[in-house]
């Protein structure tokens, strides 16, 4: 009997994500598009979440868990490619939650347009006020993948997640594309995908349901590693831009995002607290110069810099 190959792989990374990926997996579950398997990648957790996402396996055929304990979600979502069998895949993270027909509002806009990529709208939830706030919505519109990377990069009316959009698996598999080991890596490797595409699907629903734990972005956690992978995604997008020749198309489009990361520095260096090593106006500094290096400097030298070496301590 041959193999029945599901049009969209979801791939979920799942580290201690509490009672959360109940309600996750719920709504997976509930999806009206039902041509799915889902991939629940457990990253070593700790808090019964796997038992939870093992029972899910044991009720619905659909949906199978791996043990990955070897490295970020990024790496975990890595792993769920490579055991992907579906045409599309989706990135759900553990935390959050899908509409009804999140999948298929993304599957019928991408197929129907022979797209690569399709992305739909997507609310937060605040778990402090126990509410949702609809955010970012989408037109129903067709881009080329020069537009919706220029769109992308600004970082604004197409944002930078993995989540919340549709990818066609062969935009990894043919381009030889890895989620980095790193925070933001959403930010690091998403213009990849976006300039190997062929066209972008823009799907008019709020189909994603972010959890965040509060209302207010200054009280998220920050560390020095987290400020130090931001600013680290500026040198990794214009080294693949200069790889493919067309740093010049979007370098205006790049520098938006350039001028979100310096301004931003200073009120991250503060919520790290007193734990540096630096003082904060060190700190600022420092992160502000490697921003204006990564720019300013010749593609050769940038290639021989050292991003692994902290400017934030």
């Amino acid at each position: 009997m041959p193999e029945i190959i599901p049009a969209v792989s979801v791939v979920i990374p799942v580290y201690n994500c509490g009672e959360m990926l109940e309600k996750c997996l719920r709504t997976i579950r509930s999806q009206s598009f039902k041509d799915i398997e889902v991939i629940i990648v457990n990253n070593g957790s700790t808090d019964g979440s796997d038992e939870v996402a093992r029972r899910f396996a044991e009720e619905d055929e659909r949906f199978r868990v791996v043990d990955f304990e070897h490295g970020s979600a990024g790496e975990a979502r890595n792993y769920g490619i490579s055991l992907s069998r579906g045409e599309y895949i989706t990135f759900v993270d553990g935390d959050d939650r899908l509409s009804k027909w999140c999948i298929e509002k993304l599957y019928h806009g991408a197929k129907d347009n022979d797209a690569d990529i399709s992305v739909c709208g997507f609310a937060y939830f605040f778990q402090n006020k126990n509410g949702i706030k609809k955010s970012f919505r989408m037109s129903d519109k067709v881009l080329s993948s020069e537009s919706a990377l220029k769109l992308l990069l600004g970082d604004m009316k197409l944002r930078f997640y993995l989540w919340g959009k549709l990818w066609r698996k062969t935009l990894f598999t043919d381009n030889n594309i890895r989620i980095p080991d790193m925070y933001y890596e959403d930010a690091a490797v998403t213009p990849q995908l976006f300039y190997f595409a062929n066209k972008v699907v823009l799907v008019d629903h709020y189909g994603y349901y972010y959890t965040r734990a509060f209302s207010r972005y200054t009280e998220v956690s920050m560390s020095a590693d987290r400020i130090n992978d931001y600013i680290n995604t500026i040198p990794i997008m214009r080294l693949f831009f200069e790889e493919q020749g067309c740093y010049q198309k979007f370098k205006k489009h790049l520098n938006m995002h350039i001028f979100h990361v310096y301004f931003a520095v200073p009120s991250m260096v503060k919520q790290c607290g007193s734990d540096n090593k630096k003082s904060a106006s060190d700190n600022i500094r420092d992160a502000r110069a490697k921003v204006r290096l990564c720019m300013k400097v010749s593609y050769e030298r940038l290639k021989k810099l050292d991003l692994s070496k902290p400017v934030v301590e």
